[in-house]
Formats: structure tokens, C-alpha cells, sequence
């Protein structure tokens, strides 16, 4: 309930609103995969080094230093990344447009009128209902369905913000639908 007031306290403001703490945790995993194989190369060459003929040793042990090098630059690589990606992934409600924006390099802003929006899903997979994430996806009206451009995807949205986002958006849609057909 404490939540639920802070979210709508928020809303009143007019603040942008982030994905949640959790969203880091499921951009990182989705992207570590490279990484941990790289780890795991570095392992197998330093396991693999003690049968390297004594004349050669020296190109062994450089090879792992380079390969676990590479291994922890790029790992913090995709730390960095994906801490921007999840600080720069944020939404906003406002009088007349939900509005997403994401990207640290070239920044996208994405805008939905309420009266546009078809549909707000949530989607949890096993992983996001483990992690106690969800997956918002916004449906608008428009006849581009194949191409995915007709929707707003919020990727890693905690499981209690993403139901109060939900009610939050349709109840902005069905008041500015309501507004719209008595004006006409």
C-alpha cells in the first residue's frame, strides 16, 4: 500500500520513473554470457599450461595473462554498459502521453498518446517471475503490426511498479477515450 502511495505521489509530480533495481540484474545476466566464456577459456588454457614442453612455458603463462586481461576488461565492459543502459531506461507520465526513453550514446524517446494505447500487457517468464520482474508491453492502435513499431516494451519492471503502471495506463486511456467520443 506504501508503494501504491509513493507511485501516485510520483505520478503527481510529473517525475520520471526508472525500471527498478532488478532490471540491472536482468540486463547484466542477459549480456555476461561472452564473458564468463572468455573466463572459462582462460581457465582451460592455465589448467592446459602444465603440459606445455619447458621450453615453451613462457608463451603459456602469457597466453593466460592475456586471455584473463581481455577476460576482466571485457567483463567491465559489460558492466559499464549495462549500468548505462539500465540508469538511461526511464518513463514518464504525462497530461497527454506516456512517454519511454532509452540509450546512452544516441538517446530514443518513444511517445504513445493515451487514447492510442490498445492494451497494456504483462509478460513474466519462469527467470523474471525467480527474479520478481515483469515485461510491460503497450499496445497502440495503428496498422504497422508486423514490424513491432505499433509497441512500447518496458523490459524489467518490478512485479508489484508493473501492475500499478498497468492500472495506471489504462486508466489514463479510458479517460482520454471517454474524453475523445464526447467531443465528437
Amino acid at each position: 500500500m506504501e508503494q501504491q502511495e509513493k507511485f501516485k505521489q510520483s505520478l503527481e509530480m510529473g517525475r520520471r520513473h526508472s525500471l527498478g533495481q532488478r532490471a540491472f540484474f536482468v540486463f547484466f545476466v542477459g549480456r555476461i554470457k561472452w564473458a564468463l566464456f572468455l573466463f572459462a577459456l582462460s581457465f582451460g588454457v592455465w589448467y592446459a599450461e602444465r603440459w606445455i614442453p619447458t621450453d615453451y612455458a613462457i608463451w603459456g603463462t602469457y597466453a593466460v595473462e592475456v586471455l584473463f586481461s581481455v577476460s576482466a576488461a571485457y567483463l567491465l565492459f559489460v558492466f559499464l554498459e549495462t549500468y548505462l543502459e539500465y540508469r538511461y531506461y526511464t518513463y514518464l507520465f504525462t497530461d497527454d502521453a506516456f512517454i519511454m526513453t532509452y540509450g546512452y550514446v544516441v538517446r530514443n524517446e518513444v511517445a504513445t498518446l493515451y487514447h492510442h494505447i490498445q492494451n497494456v500487457n504483462i509478460e513474466r517468464s519462469v527467470a523474471d517471475r525467480f527474479i520478481g520482474v515483469s515485461k510491460i508491453i503497450i499496445l497502440m492502435t495503428g496498422s504497422d503490426r508486423g514490424s513491432g513499431r505499433n509497441q512500447i516494451v518496458l523490459p524489467a519492471v518490478g512485479r508489484k511498479k508493473a501492475k500499478l503502471v498497468q492500472a495506471e495506463l489504462l486508466r489514463r486511456a479510458r479517460r482520454r477515450a471517454e474524453a475523445y467520443f464526447e467531443e465528437a
